[in-house]
């Protein structure tokens, strides 16, 4: 055999060097492949980082303003004990804008009663105004539902704005810190935070001259046009149109930015500060530099929670007013928020 033929021949591949070529390979992709999950996460926990940072932000800022510039007191009758309330301008705040902030009971024919409002935040108090021990404290959670609800009072044993709760101070029933209030359970089993409502975000506000729901009414029939209203995205969040016939005109649209996804809800209760001396003289006003147990709680100094959430089912939270038993309507994941965030807000 000629050497040119035997040079020829060394040029090739053998079936080994392929398979093994093959292996390194198929490797290699499947290794490449397997990054992707981790990236999208990766992606997705990021956009939830940022959205979530910058709409509670947003919400600080706006309670901010709502403190230092929309800031008004009802004083109960006698003995008469004055709450200070403050009007909150926010997106996703759906109420049109209120005309007379500082008549807390008015009952305007237009606007309906104050503190039945979204926009009404009315900061919390201890059972004891001088207390120093959290039982008496209670958590004041924001949106509630009210305004749509309003057909036979039916949930306002939970709303802690409502007159009658204010007047006696008998708040512990409507704390958000309450086990009976604010909790139900998973499909785990597990006791999580339940909301009843929050505040959605690139709505139209009702009343909108833009939007196609202009009163939200009363009863069953407010709280359909108020669904209507939170599945209405706003122009500028829309993208194309595909025929669903679950919207008026056979047609849903989809928003290219994910911001109407989102919702947020908040609580607030007094914070502690530091007003004891310690052991060494329990009891003595003034400060040790540590905040304990022996501590009061601030009649200007507030614990924020903002919660954020993801599509947030309006209609599960709702079926959850009545803690379910026998295997009944749970919290579902997308009801539970994403991130939370806590901050201190002082008058």
């Amino acid at each position: 055999m000629s050497r040119r033929l035997i040079h020829a021949r060394r040029k090739g591949f053998t079936i080994i060097e392929i398979l093994i070529a093959i292996v390194v390979l198929v490797l290699g992709i499947t290794g490449i492949v397997a990054l992707f999950p981790t990236a999208i996460e990766s992606g997705n926990q990021t956009v939830e980082d940022t959205y979530s940072a910058t709409i509670t932000q947003s919400v600080v800022d706006a309670i901010s303003v709502g403190l230092r510039e929309s800031r008004y007191s009802y004083r109960t009758p006698p003995p008469g004990r004055v709450w200070t309330y403050f009007i909150l301008n926010h997106d996703g705040v759906m109420d049109p804008p209120v005309r007379t902030p500082e008549n807390f009971l008015d009952n305007d024919p237009a606007e309906g009663q104050i503190w039945r409002k979204d926009y009404c935040v009315v900061l919390p108090q201890g059972t004891v105004v001088q207390n120093q021990i959290s039982a008496n404290e209670v958590t004041f959670v924001y949106p509630l539902p009210t305004f749509f609800e309003t057909g036979g009072d039916a949930w306002l044993d939970i709303d802690q704005r409502q007159p009658s709760a204010l007047n006696t101070g008998n708040l512990s029933n409507v704390s958000f810190a309450h086990p009976d209030n604010f909790r139900r359970q998973t499909a785990e089993g597990q006791s999580a935070l339940w909301f009843p409502r929050v505040y959605h975000l690139g709505r139209f506000r009702v009343g909108d001259p833009n939007s196609p729901i202009t009163d939200p009414g009363t009863g069953a029939s407010g709280y359909d046009n108020y669904v209507a209203n939170v599945r209405r995205v706003r122009d500028e969040y829309r993208g194309e149109n595909i025929a669903s016939g679950t919207l008026p005109g056979g047609e849903e649209t989809i928003a290219v930015d994910p911001y109407p996804n989102y919702s947020f809800a908040f609580t607030l209760k007094r914070a502690r500060v530091d007003t004891m001396t310690g052991a060494a003289a329990p009891g003595t006003l003034g400060g040790d530099g540590r905040i304990t147990e022996a501590d009061h709680f601030s009649n200007s100094l507030y614990e924020l929670k903002v919660y954020i959430f993801k599509n947030f089912n309006l209609n599960v939270a709702r079926d959850l007013r009545t803690p379910p038993t026998g295997g009944g309507p749970v919290v579902i994941r997308t009801n539970r928020p994403v991130r939370r965030f806590i901050t201190l807000m002082s008058l």
